[in-house]
């Protein structure tokens, strides 16, 4: 019996000691898990709370507008890339007890800790409104770039048509920009500027010069110059040609979609040696405004008419967005070489283009569809 007991005290002593082992065991492992959870959270809210890029040096223009909660503004951050995370930001704010924030135009940047960006949009130091505000939309021509610049600044549509075709201007730009090459002032060519004034909005204080204007919108495509330096050299095409070839992409496309696929097309013209046909660059030599084009506009001497001369057209027909530009440089390999562009309809709002292979499929959508553009061009007139 006494040896009996013995085994049994041992066993129970062996039981504890296991258990108690096991129980160091999910202690320690609980432990290792609560602290590297604890270093994953730590690490995740630290990196939430500092500044997106702390080596950022481009403004963000942000509008916070009047009655906005804590969630729009930490989602309008957000979406500007200002914050890391927009819950962290929020729940932030709310642990810190702020909410006086004013409503405004504020200029923030990525190099900004959220600290210094609500304490920016505490103080309600709002950017103030721009005296001149200019918008260049895409794929519209020189004269009607000249037109909106002199609308917005009052200076008279002579004035900065001169300024834009002056000689020693357009050579002083040329030794500025990288980009500008004596391409821009070869015989025929109509505006030396033309599709280098980058569409988009731009804002202007009082008192800017025409020359400052220009400038900005040159520095715009300039960047898209940069951006795209080895993509274009590897082209074998010159940025002036990429331009030239990006706005006729860019009057011809009827949705974001057709741009590479038009650039496809041109670029097998031109690899098949045909002349690229694009009627909007007779529109441009001719300076008619119909989409309507007679076997007399066909037959002008502008050296822009693709009809008539072979290759590229001698410089662009209009603004030229930075997608034409990468169209143009990463065209789709489409086994189309013919397109027809239908004019916009209630089905198709910004109209359609029609692909074909050959000639006689690309003939027959003439005939059938070219009486929709008389019916719409009539209807403009009404």
């Amino acid at each position: 019996m006494e040896n009996e007991w013995k085994q049994n005290a041992e066993i129970e002593k062996r039981r504890r000691r296991t258990s108690r082992r096991i129980t160091l065991i999910i202690l320690s492992v609980l432990l290792t898990i609560f602290l590297v959870t604890s270093a994953v959270i730590y690490v995740f809210l630290k990196n939430a709370l500092e500044p997106v890029d702390e080596t950022a040096t481009k403004s963000v223009k942000v509008e916070i507008p009047l009655g906005a909660g804590t969630s729009s503004i930490a989602s309008l951050l957000k979406e500007k890339d200002l914050i890391a995370n927009e819950t962290i930001f929020r729940y932030y704010v709310r642990y810190k007890n702020e909410s006086s924030f004013q409503a405004g135009t504020y200029t923030l940047s990525q190099a900004m800790s959220p600290d210094e960006i609500i304490n920016e949009l505490k103080t309600g130091t709002v950017m103030k409104a721009a005296d001149v505000k200019i918008t260049l939309p895409e794929g519209i021509t020189m004269d009607r770039q000249i037109a909106l610049i002199a609308k917005a600044t009052n200076f008279k549509e002579e004035t900065v048509r001169k300024e834009l075709t002056d000689a020693t201007f357009i050579d002083s730009m040329i030794e500025k920009y990288p980009m500008l090459t004596d391409e821009v002032k070869k015989n025929g060519v109509l505006y030396a500027l033309e599709g280098y004034l980058f569409p988009a909005t731009y804002e202007f204080d009082k008192g800017k010069s025409i020359d400052q204007i220009v400038e900005t919108m040159l520095d715009e495509t300039e960047k898209v110059y940069d951006e795209n330096a080895d993509a274009i050299q590897k082209s074998g095409m010159t940025f002036h040609e990429v331009l030239s070839l990006g706005s006729m992409v860019e009057r011809e496309a009827a949705t974001a979609d057709d741009r590479r696929e038009i650039a496809g097309v041109f670029k097998n013209r031109l690899d098949d040696g045909m002349k690229l046909q694009s009627d909007p660059t007779v529109w441009y030599g001719t300076g008619e405004n119909t989409a309507l084009t007679t076997l007399k506009d066909l037959e002008n001497n502008s050296k822009y008419n693709t009809y008539k001369y072979e290759g590229i057209p001698i410089g662009p027909i209009s603004t030229v967005s930075k997608d034409s530009v990468l169209a143009v440089l990463n065209p789709n390999k489409t086994k189309y070489v013919y397109f027809f562009a239908r004019p916009p309809s209630d089905k198709h709002p910004r109209g359609q283009i029609l692909y074909e292979e050959t000639y006689e499929e690309h003939q027959r959508n003439v005939v059938k569809y070219k009486p929709e553009w008389v019916e719409y061009e009539a209807s403009k007139e009404q």
